[in-house]
């Protein structure tokens, strides 16, 4: 059925230098952001961890809890976060039928996940040997990311001018904010930061739109708070 649809087939138009507005930026990130999720959707999917051993508890809201350990690999390119859904399953034995459930992850401890099990009122609490886990795969990010293109194209504030021009690779002043930083930069309740994350926020401070990246573990989330 897929294959009759008009344009199923047709190349994504390529990413220009320079866009005309912002429907055209649009048209163009549209489809592209819906072939990573067609992507995305298809890998996750298409991932189930068998042989998996289970530790049950109880949750103080009377739920039942799965604890265990899940081995991707370095070559994997999933990743389980909190909040992401799984789906458990067990597929019986001599005394009982196969079961299943999702459940949300509510915490990483060290390697160990801990699933919390929605809507099931039969949870082989009993077994601990011979489960998979299926990953749920949700759209939410990618939602967004067409739900913000849509915005920018229809919305004429949803972004400064500076910005709008910026992102569509038009040629632009460049900006610089006025304004009197602190002698020290610092959030209460959060860890000093470093010479490389002070001169981050008084760069990002100075100026209209800043892309601040590094690797795991250098600060990043910090340095934003």
């Amino acid at each position: 059925e897929d294959l009759q649809k008009p344009g199923v087939d047709e190349e994504p138009e390529a990413a220009p230098r320079e866009f005309e507005d912002a429907f055209h930026y649009q048209n163009v990130f549209g489809p592209l952001v819906q072939l990573e999720a067609d992507e995305d959707k298809r890998k996750k999917e298409s991932q189930t961890k068998e042989n998996i051993e289970i530790r049950w508890q109880q949750g103080l809201n009377g739920r039942d809890v799965a604890v265990f350990q899940l081995h991707l690999g370095d070559d994997s390119d999933l990743r389980v976060m909190q909040g992401d859904e799984l789906k458990l399953k067990y597929p019986g034995n001599s005394s009982r039928g196969p079961w299943f459930a999702s459940g949300t992850v509510t915490k990483l401890e060290g390697d160990e996940i801990v699933l919390e099990i929605r809507g099931s009122k039969d949870t082989p609490t009993s077994e601990q040997y011979g489960f998979s886990i299926d990953f749920v795969w949700k759209p939410v990010t990618f939602e967004r990311m067409q739900l913000a293109m849509k915005q920018f194209a229809v919305d004429e504030y949803s972004v400064t001018g500076y910005i709008y021009h910026l992102l569509l690779g038009h040629k632009v002043e460049e900006q610089v904010v006025k304004i009197n930083l602190p002698s020290r930069i610092t959030a209460p309740g959060l860890p000093d930061l470093n010479h490389s994350q002070v001169a981050a926020v008084k760069s990002v401070l100075a100026k209209p739109l800043s892309l601040i990246q590094g690797p795991p573990g250098t600060g990043k989330t910090v340095t934003s708070a």
